[in-house]
């Protein structure tokens, strides 16, 4: 059964362990700001109110996604993953709807992404979802891979 929960200290490493070699299977190059976000993402995301999140199916940890804070443009959801082998389980879908929640019960307004035209799957799930196309809000660092950003209000 699929489970999502806040990351717990004993499992800051799984987050790095699936994200960092999706991004290089994308042909993309963790940039410095990923590196020191994966040390630690619990704690890098709790600071601007925000959260990271982990996907289990039984004892494996199958998808991962964090939320950021943004001030008053509301939030984004960034480094969602899930595992080769939980793709069509429905984890990605509940990793959004989760960050959609999250960021609905902090008050929103509303929920950016940023992303590549390389994930086409991805980027069909977010417009099924209800996002849209939308110019980076203030407080987006947007990141030099970013070609497309999004957003839902919450």
């Amino acid at each position: 059964m699929l489970m999502i929960a806040p990351m717990t200290p004993e499992h800051t490493h799984e987050f790095a362990d699936i994200w960092i070699p999706w991004l290089e299977s994308m042909g993309r190059v963790a940039e410095a700001e990923d590196l020191a976000i994966m040390a630690d993402p619990a704690t890098y995301y709790r600071a601007s109110g925000g959260e990271a999140f982990l996907a289990r199916i039984g004892e494996d940890t199958v998808g991962a996604v964090a939320v950021k804070g943004l001030g008053p443009s509301g939030f984004e959801f960034c480094k969602l993953v899930v595992t080769e082998s939980a793709r069509g389980s429905g984890a990605g879908r509940a990793l959004v709807q989760q960050c959609l929640d999250f960021a609905g019960t902090q008050g929103g307004p509303a929920l950016y992404l940023q992303s590549f035209k390389a994930l086409d799957v991805a980027l069909g799930l977010y417009e099924r979802m209800g996002f849209v196309d939308a110019p980076a809000p203030p407080g987006m660092n947007v990141l030099a891979r970013t070609q497309i950003i999004m957003a839902k209000p919450v």
